[in-house]
């Protein structure tokens, strides 16, 4: 759900971003059209030209005139237009603004020719013999001529798509920024929330497990042996779940801390068959049923097997590994924890293998459980086979978890790889 609201958010984001984009975009388009489509410059100087003809008088000179369409394309814009003979002067003229000279330059015609005529916007094309100019009310039409060297415009061929890419960097990089900046938030506020639970919930357990502890020490007779009573199976089974819950509680903030880098570890050499052997002795010390009967088995090359790590964590994933075996399998069962070497390819590598004799589990949930680092579900055997796989993630371990073949779930954890000449390659795992 959360990785789905993510999605909406990025896509609403982007959609937002580019609605902006666009905008702005339309914006500029919309002032370069706006200097580009001003006035006559719109209507073509040549058909303009075309729109004008001349013949001669009786007495053999050049008469001009403009056609209706010309005239009504000037008349659009409020325009003017005349044509200037070669000697300067001004033979022909239509809604010629009075104070204009009748007579050019040639200084005036390369001035006016560019820029403006006494403030009137003008245009100018070269006819066979004279030019004619077009022009419209001043204050309509800003103009001005601009001129590049060709390296600028080299430059700004190579810019353009650079301005491109940098468009489609922010479109992408601003959502996930601003995704990741909240996400890191709520990550925050959960642990915070996680912590604080942990931290209110651990004296009023505290206070369960020593009154069931009385109420047990209370039903058992002059010789230390638990009687049978109703007392005594309710007291088992407050303390029973206190454990439980008391678990539950240490796992969820541990998994939480694991997941979002907020606690601190401890990387030290830890002698692995001996934390093993303390870590069993802690889940029997607790008054484990005699139903459940825990094995443990050590290959003799491995008793001072030092392995580099945070020794809470691991003794956590196993006592989760242990526990899950107990806690779903009610019936009872045999338990067996074993740390032994296994050949692959050149390698002989380091397996912590934790399998039970009970009822195992569904394929969709083997495949659930070897899919639980990447997943906010947690589902039947969830949170403390979860923390599992943090933990060998956190110490570059490989977990694998499968059903044996004579009942019963197992799991393996891979720890180290060792070749056939005692080269040890530690914090890899091999599959």
């Amino acid at each position: 759900m959360r990785r789905m609201e993510n999605f909406i958010k990025i896509v609403v984001l982007t959609g937002m971003m580019t609605a902006v984009l666009l905008v702005v975009d339309l914006l500029v388009l919309t002032c370069f059209g706006v200097w580009t489509d001003a006035g006559l410059s719109r209507v073509s100087m040549t058909g303009l030209a075309e729109q004008t003809s001349r013949m001669c008088d009786e007495r053999g000179a050049l008469q001009y005139s403009m056609s209706q369409q010309g005239m009504a394309k000037l008349d659009a814009f409020e325009g003017f237009a005349f044509i200037m003979d070669d000697a300067g002067d001004v033979v022909w003229s239509y809604r010629m603004p009075p104070e204009l000279p009748v007579h050019y330059t040639i200084k005036d015609a390369v001035q006016f020719s560019r820029y403006y005529l006494m403030d009137y916007p003008v245009y100018t094309h070269i006819m066979e013999d004279g030019i004619l100019v077009a022009g419209m009310p001043r204050q309509t039409v800003w103009k001005y001529v601009l001129s590049f060297q060709i390296r600028t415009i080299e430059m700004f061929a190579s810019v353009i798509p650079v301005l491109f890419l940098i468009n489609i960097v922010l479109l992408l990089a601003v959502p996930f920024l601003i995704i990741r900046r909240d996400a890191h938030r709520r990550e925050r506020q959960r642990t915070s929330w996680i912590a604080g639970v942990s931290h209110d919930t651990r004296t009023p357990l505290s206070l369960v497990l020593g009154y069931a502890d009385e109420l047990l020490r209370a039903a058992k007779d002059s010789a230390g042996v638990l009687e049978k009573s109703a007392v005594a199976r309710k007291a088992q089974m407050i303390e029973h779940q206190a454990i439980r819950m008391k678990t539950l509680v240490t796992n969820l903030n541990t998994s939480n801390k694991l997941a979002y880098g907020m606690g601190v570890w401890h990387r030290e050499n830890v002698l692995l068959a001996e934390l093993m052997r303390a870590s069993i002795c802690e889940i029997l010390n607790r008054g484990l049923d005699e139903k459940y009967d825990i094995c443990v088995i050590i290959s003799d090359s491995l008793e001072q097997l030092s392995v580099r790590g945070d020794r809470e964590l691991i003794k956590r994933l196993m006592e989760n590994l242990v526990n899950n075996a107990i806690n779903h399998n009610p019936q009872g069962c045999e338990i067996r924890v074993c740390l032994t070497t296994e050949r692959f390819w050149r390698f002989d590598r380091i397996v912590l293998e934790v399998s039970d004799n009970g009822g195992g589990v569904s394929k969709k949930q083997l495949h659930i459980l070897q899919t639980l680092a990447k997943t906010d579900k947690l589902p039947e055997h969830g949170l403390g086979l979860r923390l599992v796989r943090q933990i060998a993630a956190f110490h570059h371990w490989r977990v694998r978890f499968f059903n044996r073949a004579e009942g019963g779930l197992a799991c393996r954890v891979y720890i180290s790889g060792h070749r056939r000449d005692g080269t040890q390659q530690q914090g890899r795992s091999y599959l």
